[in-house]
């Protein structure tokens, strides 16, 4: 585990799991700085794992998702309280309110990614659909993607719960919920066969809710680019090498939310440019973030022309 920065109040840290020289280094030059002007802003620590949390020689070893199930005994050795778990390719607003503040620590807090400002159905329809015409007339047009919540609990033979979350984003209080964390990686095979190809997200799903203890958190701390890609900016399935563009609609999607998640293999990639955080677009951010606070009186000024 690496302290990239201590927090000195409350003693709240955002952590990640980037093992392999690839995946951390690319973390560190594309989202990293993001992370660093947010966690600044509001002396929030942050820690990184580079390294497996568990011996893969062990019978119960799994993928490197499964493993933020094992934070928690690091975490309680830096006296961490509540935690933010980020996958490495999310995308922070530095502008962004505190996270902290919305959580509750008796509970596990996450984001729905069913209940949208999208209507569900009609946007997986249009991700399916643009893969398929722009990107691979190999993708189905009908897949698990459209695993409704029923089907996708049933298909692991779970009871089925409220809703579905992005696993890339949760918060827990380190003393209250590290063993729970930590049982629920032990509980199951490291063969195990989910629907995510041995992916953690419908097991996390499943113990997370059944637990009965959650925090909704508004989409925008975990807005799904690929959502946001189909819905408002479909445009960029004919143009996937246009990056000057990519980087203006990524841009406009930030303004927009607070914590951008670029999951997925098929949209997902197009965050590895340095030029989206470029200074004149985070000084354009901290701008407008000042210019909020400026109180406002609505006196008429007369004409006004362009």
């Amino acid at each position: 585990m690496k302290i990239l920065k201590k927090a000195n109040k409350n003693n709240n840290f955002i952590a990640t799991v980037a093992i392999g020289e690839n995946h951390f280094n690319e973390w560190q030059k594309f989202i990293l700085p993001s992370w660093l002007l947010y966690c600044d802003k509001f002396d929030i620590g942050l820690v990184v794992f580079e390294k497996d949390l568990i011996q893969r020689s062990d019978s119960k070893w799994k993928k490197a998702n499964w493993q933020r199930l094992l934070m928690g005994d690091k975490l309680q050795e830096i006296n961490a309280n509540n935690v933010c778990y980020l996958d490495t390719d999310i995308m922070i607003n530095p502008s962004a309110p505190n996270i902290f503040e919305l959580h509750d620590q008796e509970k596990l807090s996450v984001v729905s990614q069913t209940k949208t400002p999208y209507d569900h159905a009609t946007v997986l329809r249009k991700i399916a659909f643009l893969r398929n015409r722009f990107l691979s007339s190999d993708y189905p047009l009908d897949s698990a993607l459209f695993m409704n919540n029923e089907d996708y609990y049933r298909y692991h033979n779970f009871e089925p719960q409220e809703d579905i979350f992005c696993s890339g984003f949760f918060i827990f209080n380190v003393d209250k919920y590290s063993n729970i964390l930590k049982d629920w990686f032990y509980k199951y095979p490291s063969d195990v066969d989910t629907v995510t190809n041995g992916g953690d997200e419908p097991v996390i799903n499943f113990e997370f809710q059944n637990y009965g203890k959650i925090n909704w958190l508004d989409y925008k701390f975990q807005a799904l680019w690929m959502y946001e890609m189909a819905e408002k900016y479909p445009f960029l399935y004919a143009e996937m090498n246009n990056e000057d563009l990519f980087i203006k609609c990524i841009q406009a999607s930030l303004k927009q939310n607070f914590f951008l998640h670029f999951a997925g293999k098929w949209e997902g990639n197009v965050y590895k440019n340095d030029s989206i955080l470029d200074e004149k677009f985070l000084n354009e951010l901290k701008n407008f973030d000042t210019y909020l606070k400026m109180p406002v009186t609505g006196k008429p000024v007369g004409p006004i022309y362009p």
